[in-house]
């Protein structure tokens, strides 16, 4: 981490201009930084959990491995690499998520109702429990990912990669997933009604007890 940058400032809320600076391993939880100027910065590492980030500015940022757990992150983080990142019940409501790197990121309990995630990759994330209604996932890789008891209702995943996904108990309510690949998912159980399945692969996918129609 840089030592020009005024911590304090920052905390205090009056230093929000930080494009492109250094705060990699930074602790700034529970801080108010709506609306700051963070793209391009270097926050891999830093503690951010349930911090004020609603509005901030954070394309192409750096926040791999960062602690964002209950963090309000109703911003803009297209491109960013969340690599790992802790966001365990964080508020991604409406966030712009596109072409994010959120592999092995923890996004359990996480609230993402109308998230744009098209051409992200969460290969591997745990979105167990996750809230995705009406998410916009077209060509998203998810692969590997858990989605165990996730609302997937009405998402856009158009396109999307869920190979060998676990989707045990979720709920894919009207969701389109037309083209996407579910091949070797794993389908138990889960809500199946309305969802539009044109051209979806779902070779060697697990529908047990899989809900189909009213």
């Amino acid at each position: 981490m840089s030592d020009s940058i005024d911590l304090d400032a920052i905390r205090a809320g009056t230093l929000k201009k930080l494009s492109g600076a250094k705060l990699d391993d930074v602790d700034l939880a529970e801080c108010n930084l709506s609306g700051a100027q963070l793209a391009g910065a270097n926050l891999s590492g830093g503690d951010f959990s349930r911090a004020n980030l609603s509005r901030a500015h954070l394309e192409g940022s750096n926040l791999v491995g960062a602690n964002l757990a209950g963090a309000d992150l109703r911003a803009n983080l297209w491109g960013a690499n969340l690599m790992q990142c802790d966001l365990t019940g964080a508020d991604l409501r409406g966030a712009n998520l596109r072409g994010a790197n959120l592999m092995g990121a923890k996004l359990i309990g996480a609230s993402l109702t109308g998230a744009f995630l098209s051409g992200a990759s969460l290969m591997n994330a745990n979105l167990k429990g996750a809230d995705l209604r009406g998410a916009d996932l077209r060509g998203a890789n998810l692969s590997d990912s858990n989605l165990r008891s996730a609302d997937l209702s009405r998402c856009d995943l158009q396109g999307a990669t869920l190979t060998e996904a676990n989707l045990e108990e979720a709920n894919l309510q009207e969701a389109n997933v037309r083209g996407a690949s579910l091949a070797r998912a794993n389908l138990l159980c889960a809500d199946l009604q309305g969802m539009l399945t044109v051209g979806a692969d779902l070779t060697g996918a697990c529908i047990t007890g899989t809900i189909l129609a009213e």
